[in-house]
This record gives structure tokens, sequence and C-alpha cells, in this order.
């Protein structure tokens, strides 16, 4: 049986560590990654449950990515962070498939229990 994962791009600091002890409590594997390409090649070869990206390195190219996991793994569930309040950003995520848009004034922190909910029933 082939393990749960969880690929994440441009994740870092303490959001980064809440996410592996999270990985490690609910044992899937998770993959971190910070280059743009790397990244597209790990969620091709891999078909994750979930795809975490935090937005602000190059949007045209992570907002590119977004509309490009929905339309080829249509059962990988995108959640899609944004550092600052901007709703027509959100709105432009939720449009190119994001699962969940977590922008502020909603606190990062949620991510944790938004993995949780994601993530197959057959992994808890």
């Amino acid at each position: 049986m082939q393990q749960t994962q969880v690929v994440t791009y441009g994740i870092d600091g303490v959001l980064a560590e809440r996410l592996r002890e999270l990985a490690q409590a609910q044992r899937f594997w998770l993959r971190e990654t910070s280059q743009f390409s790397a990244c597209c090649s790990l969620i091709v070869s891999t078909a994750p449950s979930v795809f975490v990206v935090v937005l602000g390195k190059d949007l045209e190219r992570e907002l590119a990515l977004v509309e490009q996991v929905y339309a080829c793994l249509p059962s990988t569930r995108t959640i899609v962070v944004g550092e600052t309040d901007n709703p027509a950003l959100a709105g432009l995520a939720w449009e190119l498939g994001a699962t969940y848009a977590l922008f502020p004034p909603t606190p990062v922190e949620m991510i944790a229990d938004l993995i949780v909910r994601l993530l197959p029933v057959s992994n808890s």
C-alpha cells in the first residue's frame, strides 16, 4: 500500500516545522520543495493527496501550477496560502481549482486542521 503524501511548495519557518510534526503524528509523507522545477517533477511523479503552495515568489508560475494540478490530478486537494489579505487573488486561486484559499484574516495555523480533513480516511 502506498503511503499518503503531502507536497508543499514555498513553506518555511514555523509553519514548516508544524507540518513536519503533523506528518509525524498523522503518519503521512511530507515532501517539502522550494524550487519550482523540483516541485513540478515531484507532483507529476507522486500524485500527492494534498498539495500546499504559498503564493508570492512567482505568482504566474505558482497559479499555473495550481491550475495544472486541478486539471491533471483531480483527486489531489490543493491549499493555496496567501501572505496578505487579497480577496481578488484568493478568488483567482478558487477559480483555478484550489480546494482551499487560506488568506488573512484567516489564521495560517488552520492549515494543519485542513490537511487532516483532506487526508484519505484510511490514513488515520
